[in-house]
């Protein structure tokens, strides 16, 4: 019986590396099943960049600068081993900049240490919009009075911050201008989001 169990977890082993690997095999691999499942693997911050068709869907436009990604050594100390940055406008909210910054880490502790203190340092609870709506380690915030410096804050300027974590990446997308742009900067979670899938 044992043997029976062992040789079946080799086999699916064996059977499910074939998969993989045939999945990255480009141009030649069969293309007649359309109905299997697979989850591309995101290999760089990269692969999470908005391209010129998800800024047409979600009605924005590049602030005319290329996003700038950078790489880095890493060690224990060092473990954020990749950061990309983009600056964009939401066609239609008067002057609203987003900018989404992605940081690929070498670990999840790491990865959960700096969300943590990033999506809770210097905020207060009562900005808080909504915590785990895109996966379980997400916060969405608008700026509040409470918030640390908040009282100098102009009252018709709205900061949306959006935290998401996702494998070892951490998505960060930050609205400045309209009260409007709660949902642009909800749909722009979704869409990177959807890269993963």
């Amino acid at each position: 019986m044992k043997l029976a169990i062992i040789f079946a977890i080799l086999l699916i082993s064996t059977v499910g590396c074939s998969v993989v690997k045939d999945s990255q095999s480009g141009p030649t691999m069969n293309t007649t099943n359309t109905t299997t499942n697979t989850t591309h693997a995101i290999s760089g911050a990269q692969q999470l960049i908005l391209t010129g068709q998800d800024l047409a869907q979600l009605e924005m436009k590049s602030n005319g600068t290329d996003c700038m990604t950078e790489d880095y050594q890493t060690d224990e100390y060092s473990p954020v081993a990749q950061y990309s940055i983009c600056s964009y406008t939401i066609n239609g909210l008067n002057d609203t900049q987003v900018v989404i910054e992605l940081q690929k880490f070498t670990n999840l502790n790491d990865l959960n240490g700096t969300y943590q203190y990033a999506s809770l340092h210097l905020r207060s609870v009562e900005g808080l919009l909504s915590e785990n709506d895109y996966g379980d380690q997400s916060r969405f915030y608008v700026n509040n009075e409470n918030d640390y410096g908040g009282q100098y804050d102009d009252p018709n300027i709205h900061y949306y911050t959006l935290y998401i974590c996702k494998d070892k990446y951490l998505i960060h997308i930050t609205s400045s201008g309209s009260k409007d742009a709660q949902e642009y900067v909800a749909r722009i979670g979704r869409q990177i989001l959807s890269k993963f899938a």
